[in-house]
């Protein structure tokens, strides 16, 4: 489809949406429409046109694309609407009580909107951080000019005072991207592609997974370790790494692939894992150790996540190759457990001493369900025995008010081989008294979803098992509900083209996740999570329709 034929379909699809929808899209007589022509290499060039009728405007946009012969894989239409009129004074206050990038709105710094910008741009472009120059400002004047510059905008010579008069507003917005027109809703706190079924949402985040899987494949070099992440709005590296990260990202590769089988993803997995053997764990004797290089640590964690990436990989990959190591790994988790059942955290190395004896409750977690999924494959009762002990230490203490996603999966996997009451009642103690603030939490955290998911394959256990009684005062309602929300919620942390587009290079983090108020920040531990939860989604809509 030419330029102008998508140019057509979107002008016709805009019209019926203004007709449909409840809105106020004039200012001072006039619609106002801007246009995002983007390819992934590059960030969007956003062109503004005005007028009195959607036709005089779209044929402004077909005379500006005939005149640009360049080809753009994605087209972005936004028209404004609902215009909300405000002091600078004003705007930067409220900017300022808004959470990191969670500014979901257009600005016009004039009535005639010649100096606007979408909220993608000014997000895109940290023009909503504090100004080096002006530190009581959440407007940062020099980032807004230099993004002008950049897009060499004509716009007026603007003055800033306290009450200079701004103009903020929402859009309807359509993206054009490979002959099919995507609606996006507009609603200011969230804007994620609208799905008409639950069939289509299943069909989305088989989408999702498949693309963020190839992301992470993507980011594995030829040696096996990882790009660890950018900051896209300026595409800074991430120099950092952590072993931890590596292992738990490899974790949830392999998942990946259990529910989307790609040739791409195995050889990346492949080197991953290799890596993984060969420059982060040392053998010492009948013990294996995960080190991290920059800090020279063994952590809990990271001997954990280790198990689990090779565990899984022996499951889904029907090998029995790493059982050796996977036991050498163990070993060293059950020598960092104490008589009362918990865990020292982070060991020194080489010197092997205890640096830390707790970090974060996560390592515990991590321990235990790895423990539990070597135990699926190595009956040896030392290993279900730690976690029992485990489970002693973490009931005495009422371990289920950190409401730990890792807690969830270990109670879940324990009641598989040890269906007891109070092991029931801790995973739903874990879960229940979270779920408002997970269903009303602004961010997409993505291990909510993960934590609900596991709790919810527990419950359905227990339901086959009638152990109803100790459901009476379960709110089952509430976290399914829950769960449909996240579920749809957490797409606002993908990178669709309609959010990429506005990066400096969009094929850099096209089909990851990030973190919006860590300045869009992609980190292959970010990708993981949402990976690991959509994973479960999958699996579990395929046991209720009996698929393998």
């Amino acid at each position: 489809m030419d330029q102008l034929m998508r140019i057509e379909t979107l002008e016709k699809k805009l019209t019926e949406l203004m007709e449909q929808e409840q809105s106020v899209y004039y200012l001072n007589q006039r619609l106002t429409v801007f246009v995002s022509l983007g390819n992934p290499s590059e960030r969007a060039q956003v062109h503004t046109f005005r007028g009195k009728r959607l036709t005089t405007i779209f044929q402004k946009i077909k005379t500006t694309l005939l005149e640009r012969p360049n080809r753009y894989e994605w087209i972005k239409i936004d028209l404004a609407k609902n215009f909300q009129m405000s002091t600078f004074e004003e705007l930067n206050e409220r900017v300022q009580q808004t959470r990191k990038n969670y500014f979901r709105y257009g600005l016009a710094f004039d009535m005639k909107m010649e100096c606007a910008f979408l909220e993608e741009e000014l997000n895109g472009n940290a023009m909503l951080t504090q100004d080096p120059d002006y530190p009581e400002l959440r407007i940062n004047l020099k980032n807004m000019t230099r993004y002008v510059e950049l897009q060499k905008r004509s716009v007026p010579q603007m003055a800033f005072h306290p009450q200079m008069r701004c103009i903020v507003f929402e859009t309807t917005s359509l993206l054009e991207e490979e002959g099919s027109v995507i609606l996006r809703t507009s609603l200011p706190a969230e804007k994620i592609r609208e799905y008409e079924n639950q069939r289509s949402l299943n069909s989305e985040i088989t989408s999702v997974v498949r693309q963020a899987s190839r992301y992470l494949a993507n980011q594995v070099h030829k040696n096996g370790r990882f790009t660890y992440g950018y900051f896209p709005c300026f595409d800074k590296k991430i120099s950092f790494y952590n072993s931890l990260r590596h292992a738990s990202t490899l974790y949830s590769m392999i998942e990946a692939y259990e529910v989307a089988p790609d040739r791409d993803l195995r050889q990346a997995i492949d080197r991953a894992k290799s890596y993984l053997i060969d420059e982060l764990i040392v053998t010492k004797e009948d013990r294996a150790y995960v080190v991290d290089w920059e800090s020279n640590e063994v952590k809990l964690g990271a001997n954990a996540t280790a198990l689990l990436a090779l565990t899984q990989y022996m499951k889904t990959f029907q090998t029995q190759d790493d059982l050796g190591l996977c036991r050498q790994l163990a070993t060293v988790i059950l020598e960092l457990q104490q008589a009362d059942g918990h865990f020292q955290h982070v060991l020194t190395y080489p010197e092997l001493t205890i640096k830390e004896a707790f970090r974060i409750v996560y390592y515990e977690g991590e321990a235990t369900f790895a423990l539990l999924r070597l135990y699926d494959q190595d009956r040896d009762e030392r290993f279900l025995t730690a976690v029992i002990q485990a489970f002693d230490y973490f009931l005495a203490r009422e371990y289920w008010k950190y409401h730990d996603h890792w807690l969830s999966y270990s109670v879940n996997e324990l009641t598989k081989h040890r269906p007891e009451d109070r092991y029931y009642t801790f995973g739903l103690q874990n879960v229940a008294p979270k779920l408002d603030f997970i269903h009303d939490r602004e961010t997409t955290y993505p291990t909510f979803l993960e934590l609900m998911l596991a709790a919810r394959e527990m419950i359905r256990r227990m339901n086959d098992q009638g152990r109803n009684e100790l459901l009476t005062n379960f709110p089952s309602k509430q976290l399914e509900a829950t769960i449909e929300r996240r579920m749809h919620y957490q797409l606002n942390g993908f990178f669709y083209p309609e959010i990429a587009m506005y990066m400096k290079r969009p094929e850099r983090i096209l089909g990851s996740f990030y973190i919006r108020h860590h300045s869009f920040r992609v980190r292959i531990d970010d990708v993981e999570h949402n990976l690991s939860g959509y994973c479960q989604v999958l699996r579990s809509n395929r046991e209720e329709v009996g698929m393998p």
